[in-house]
């Protein structure tokens, strides 16, 4: 999709189609995060969907944490499986 830049003031504006904002789920007064890319391109990222996967990104950090130093278990299928109990 190609889009045109336009000015607003003394910065450069993008309009985001009406049926892209819609499947985003975004609407006037939105959030959305605007970083560059190791690319050299623009990034745009809703603010909530971007806070949810730093969310789940933190989560699974801790819960790895926690578990690392934890013992691997034999999974309870293998040990039925061994003892042929079906």
């Amino acid at each position: 999709m190609q889009l045109t830049l336009s000015r607003w003031g003394n910065s450069l504006a993008v309009r985001i189609p009406a049926e892209l904002a819609r499947s985003l789920e975004l609407e006037e007064g939105s959030q959305v995060e605007c970083a560059t890319t190791a690319a050299g391109t623009l990034e745009l990222i809703p603010a909530g969907k971007k806070a949810r996967a730093d969310w789940l990104r933190h989560h699974f950090d801790q819960v790895n944490a926690r578990l690392a130093n934890q013992p691997l278990t034999t999974p309870g299928s293998q040990l039925l499986r061994e003892e042929e109990r079906y």
